[in-house]
């Protein structure tokens, strides 16, 4: 009842023993024939036993100062006779060497538990901490590294000199309540997009400024654009795009690492897709910017109506890349105008309007 067959090491010669483990009440007692075929006993008390925990189904215990001598068991019912035999002492503690001696359907079960974790970690628990991270990231470090995006992507693309300076200048016409540095880019491409980066550049196609009609409509584009950089969005998407890389070299304080990685991918990050949750933030926040500046919020609506009527389906036309334009967005842009109150007629922004419209043939 209380004998096992075991595989013995004495922890000074390199070769094993077939052993019978013999459990006595306060003693273990291994018999054993040694090279010689002279039967061998060793006796080890109880409180000097250790368990070697390992995630297989063999039972390892070691005894003595080094080197220490060892047995192994692959009887399954030792665990049961120990607890039995010897109440007052834990020889396993329940843990995940457990795990591995469940039954295959109980393994597959748990393993499909861990990995549904991990699956609600990635697209719950990453989105808040990118958020968390972005919210506490230094703005003039943020500048930086959206300097170092526009300088890397850039170079992909025409710039338009002359558009890029009215366009800017339009913008400084605006006050779009932030405190990022807002620089204008147009580069020559017959794409309908723009796209903002960290730290307040925005790059626009000249192909979606020839879709407007009015100084409103890009002011429109303008604001949910600046609404994308003040409130983070574009940080926050490449932190969850890069998240492990990314929040590694954050918590270790490596900055350089950082800035390289969004050197190296710079194109890619630059065209992310937003959620449709921060393209609403973005829309509604750029419709608080017109309202301080008591700008028509019809800019919004022509704007989008221009894209649409550019597109047969409306759920197809992507604006400025990585935004999703839906029917969903120009309602609510058509809701928000009826509320609208005192609307001021900017005399300055049309003038720079008109300088743009005539870069622009």
């Amino acid at each position: 009842m209380y004998n096992f067959s075991v595989r013995y090491h004495d922890g000074r010669l390199s070769i094993t023993h077939d052993a019978t483990l013999t459990l006595m009440p306060d003693h273990w007692l291994i018999h054993y024939r040694d090279p010689s075929g002279e039967l061998t006993s060793v006796r080890w008390t109880i409180p000097g036993i250790v368990t070697d925990e390992n995630f297989s189904n063999l039972y390892i215990f070691r005894y003595g100062e080094f080197p220490q001598q060892t047995i192994e068991c692959k009887e399954d019912n030792l665990p049961e006779t120990l607890k039995k035999r010897y109440p007052e002492k834990v020889f396993f503690q329940k843990s995940v060497t457990d795990i591995f001696k469940l039954n295959n359907a109980t393994i597959v079960g748990v393993a499909l538990a861990v990995l549904m974790l991990m699956g609600l970690g990635y697209w719950f628990g990453l989105p808040w901490l990118a958020g968390a991270v972005a919210s506490r990231f230094p703005v003039g470090t943020e500048v930086r590294m959206g300097d170092t995006m526009y300088e890397n992507m850039i170079r992909a693309y025409e710039v338009d000199q002359g558009l890029t300076a009215v366009t800017d200048d339009f913008a400084k016409a605006i006050d779009f309540k932030t405190h990022y540095p807002i620089r204008i880019t147009v580069v020559k491409d017959k794409e309908v997009n723009a796209f903002a980066l960290p730290g307040g550049r925005i790059v626009v196609f000249d192909g979606i400024l020839r879709k407007m009609h009015t100084k409103e409509e890009l002011a429109a584009l303008l604001a949910h654009e600046v609404s994308h950089v003040h409130y983070r969005h574009s940080l926050r998407n490449i932190f969850r795009s890069l998240g492990g890389y990314l929040f590694l070299s954050l918590l270790l304080n490596d900055v350089n690492g950082v800035v390289t990685v969004l050197a190296d991918n710079s194109n890619a990050l630059a065209n992310l897709t937003y959620s449709r949750e921060l393209e609403t933030e973005a829309d509604s926040k750029g419709m608080v910017i017109f309202k301080a500046n008591k700008l028509d919020l019809k800019g919004f609506v022509g704007l989008f109506t221009a894209l649409k009527s550019a597109h047969d389906d409306v759920e197809s036309l992507k604006l400025l890349s990585t935004h999703p334009l839906t029917a969903e967005r120009l309602r609510a842009a058509e809701e928000m105008v009826k509320g609208q109150g005192v609307v001021k007629d900017n005399g300055d922004l049309e003038r720079k309007w008109e300088a743009i419209e005539n870069e622009l043939k």
